[in-house]
C-alpha cells in the first residue's frame, strides 16, 4: 500500500517543476492493467475561486484546528490560512512540505499520518481530492478511522470526500478491488513505486465508521458518485 514518500516521489517532482515556471508539468498515472493517463498538475494550483462545490463547503465547514492530510501543494491549507484560520498541513512528500513553506504556509510536515502523536489534537481533520484514499485499501480502512478519532478533540470532526465506485465505468470497474485500484506514478525519468488507493461509497464509509465508534453525515452529493462526508464521534 501505502503512502511511503518513495510511491509519491514523481508527484513531488511535478509539483516542483510547476512551481518552479513548467506550467505544463503533468503526471503519468499508471493503473496495474498498463494503462497510463497523464493528470495536469496545475489541478494542486487552483486558487480558491477555481475549487469545485465540494471543497468549497468542506473549507467553509472547517473549524478551530485543521489538521490538512495529503496536503499536496497545499492550496486547501492556503485557503484556511488566508481566512484566519489554524492549519497545519502534512504531506509524505518531501518536496509538496518544501514547496507549501515556500508559498507562505506557516505550520508544516513531511509526515505519515499514521505517524502523527495521539498528543496532537485537532478540531478539524480534513481529507480532500478523495484524501481518505490514502487507507489504500478496506482492510486498511479501520486503521486511518481510529487514527483520525484518537486525533480528535472532543467535539471534533472529521471531513472527506470520496466517489462510490459503484458509479465507475466497466473498465474502471474491472479494475477495481473491493474498492481499492492499484496505481503508480512517473514523471520525466523518475518512477514512483505502486500503491493501492481506496474508493468507497457512502454507506459503507458509514458502515466501517459505525465499527470504530464514528457516525457519518452526507452533506454532499455529486451525480458522479462523489460525496463530502463528515464523521463524528458517537
Amino acid at each position: 500500500m501505502s503512502t511511503h514518500s518513495s510511491a509519491w516521489k514523481p508527484f513531488g517532482l511535478a509539483l516542483k517543476a510547476y512551481e518552479e515556471g513548467n506550467r505544463d508539468a503533468y503526471l503519468n498515472v499508471i493503473t496495474e492493467d498498463g494503462e497510463s493517463s497523464p493528470m495536469k498538475i496545475d489541478l494542486f494550483f487552483r486558487s480558491e475561486e477555481e475549487l469545485p462545490e465540494i471543497e468549497l463547503k468542506a473549507l467553509e465547514l472547517c473549524k478551530g484546528k485543521t489538521l490538512d492530510i495529503g496536503a499536496g501543494a497545499g492550496s486547501h491549507a492556503l485557503a484556511l490560512q488566508e481566512q484566519g484560520k489554524e492549519v497545519f498541513a502534512i504531506d509524505v512528500s518531501k518536496e509538496a512540505a518544501e514547496l507549501m513553506r515556500k508559498r507562505g504556509l506557516k505550520r508544516v510536515a513531511q509526515i505519515d499520518f499514521l505517524s502523527l502523536k495521539e498528543e496532537q489534537q485537532f478540531d478539524t481533520l480534513l481529507f480532500l481530492m478523495n484524501g481518505i484514499g490514502i487507507a489504500g485499501t478496506l482492510g486498511q480502512l479501520p486503521n486511518y478511522l481510529k487514527q483520525a478519532k484518537r486525533l480528535c478533540r472532543k467535539n471534533g470532526q472529521i471531513i472527506l470526500d470520496s466517489s462510490d465506485p459503484a458509479y465507475f465505468d466497466a473498465k474502471q470497474q474491472s479494475i477495481t478491488k473491493m474498492g481499492s485500484v492499484n496505481y503508480q506514478l512517473s514523471f520525466k525519468t523518475e518512477t514512483g513505486k505502486p500503491y493501492d488507493w481506496l474508493y468507497l461509497g457512502f454507506e459503507k464509509l458509514a458502515e466501517e465508521a459505525l465499527k470504530v465508534g464514528l457516525k457519518a453525515e452526507l452533506l454532499l452529493q455529486e451525480e458522479d458518485g462523489s460525496y463530502l462526508a463528515r464523521l463524528l464521534e458517537i
